[in-house]
């Protein structure tokens, strides 16, 4: 009976996960809370320079780079608020109802597990010892439940994001211009300018599958949508191999695709002379299935492991290497880079078997002599 309530413990909490996060996020669409309408618009607009661009400063708005803005001030000034609002929403619905939930139930199970490897800890080490096998599938189970709640919301989160680019793009490109302006001057390392870039051009993925609701119209966006993410990556990398004297460049892509953006001009982003001549893939973020079955197939061998061993009274500093071996195992042999490199995971697995591989109460020090007779 036991392995019957452990199998229970294992699997009620990440299906009951399962089957209220649909309908948990339809009353939440109902109030539309990710859309930012609850954020006052004189909050919006009364934000600082390092947000957004006041309107007296968009006359010379990317000029110091050559790649001049050439929208209205005021025009900017009405997308910049918007777009804030927009943003604003998602990050807020990204925080309160999937981060602060997650983080909960994966604590309680950090907790639980913390007392069955230590028993002692508790109030009751008796209690803990008697049922650790239903304890660790307990705290299994909301271990799962948490990441599932998480990863289902990433797959909503970006497809929001991608809706709204249309709204936030002018923010997300006018920080960018700033920043092509810090780094052109060194205030700011490359690499810095390269992960907004980066974010960016996955943003720009997530609008050319989601942003557009006609399928015919999806196919014509995606191939310009690729053409411009390469254009930008191109650029992007002629700024890590050139120096800062070759971030205008990139700064003029910028200027264009804010210009273009708050024209609504979504098929024509960039001009023919600046795409890629070859075709481009279209580059998403998005993970494979072939990821979820490797992280879930080491997931039930990590958890198998760990109940047989625990049935078998095996002591934890044995069990806990071969549980994170079994976890990381399936990652290491089929696992893309998405997961992790090979190296980073043979480093994982050496730190956990180091332990493992010394005798109980051993210190690392060489044994003392023994006393002469």
């Amino acid at each position: 009976m036991r392995w019957v309530e452990s199998l229970v413990l294992v699997s009620v909490p990440p299906f009951v996960a399962g089957v209220l996060y649909r309908p948990a996020m339809g009353v939440l669409d109902v109030l539309d809370l990710w859309k930012g309408w609850w954020i006052p618009p004189q909050i919006a607009g009364r934000l600082p320079r390092a947000v957004i661009p006041s309107a007296a400063d968009v006359d010379g708005y990317g000029r110091d780079l050559h790649a001049p803005v050439g929208t209205a001030p005021a025009t900017l000034q009405e997308h910049w608020r918007r777009g804030i609002r927009r943003s604003w929403g998602i990050e807020a619905w990204l925080l309160v109802f999937v981060m602060l939930p997650a983080a909960l139930v994966a604590t309680f199970a950090l907790t639980g597990l913390f007392l069955t490897v230590h028993p002692s800890s508790s109030e009751d080490p008796e209690f803990l010892q008697r049922n650790t096998l239903l304890t660790f599938s307990l705290c299994a189970g909301l271990g799962s439940a948490a990441v599932l709640w998480v990863y289902r919301s990433m797959h909503l989160y970006r497809r929001r994001v991608g809706e709204s680019l249309p709204l936030t793009s002018a923010v997300d490109l006018a920080r960018l211009l700033r920043k092509c302006q810090e780094a052109a001057d060194g205030t700011i390392p490359l690499l810095e300018l390269d992960r907004h870039v980066t974010r960016h051009t996955n943003r720009l993925g997530w609008f050319a599958e989601y942003g557009v609701d006609r399928e015919q119209r999806r196919k014509a966006l995606r191939p310009h949508i690729a053409g411009v993410q390469q254009a930008l990556e191109r650029e992007m990398s002629n700024a890590l191999r050139d120096g800062p004297e070759a971030v205008p460049r990139l700064a003029r892509l910028v200027a264009t695709l804010l210009d273009r953006s708050v024209q609504g001009r979504w098929m024509g982003l960039l001009d023919e002379a600046d795409l890629p001549e070859t075709p481009a893939d279209l580059v998403t973020a998005r993970e494979s299935r072939h990821d979820r079955a490797v992280v879930l197939a080491g997931s039930v061998a990590a958890v198998l492991i760990v109940g047989a061993a625990t049935a078998a009274d095996l002591p934890a500093s044995v069990v806990a290497p071969a549980a994170l071996t079994a976890l990381i195992g399936p990652a290491v042999m089929w696992g893309s880079e998405k997961l992790g490199t090979p190296r980073e995971h043979h480093g994982a697995l050496r730190a956990a078997l180091a332990p493992a591989a010394e005798p109980a109460g051993s210190t690392g020090e060489p044994p003392a002599p023994a006393p002469a007779p």
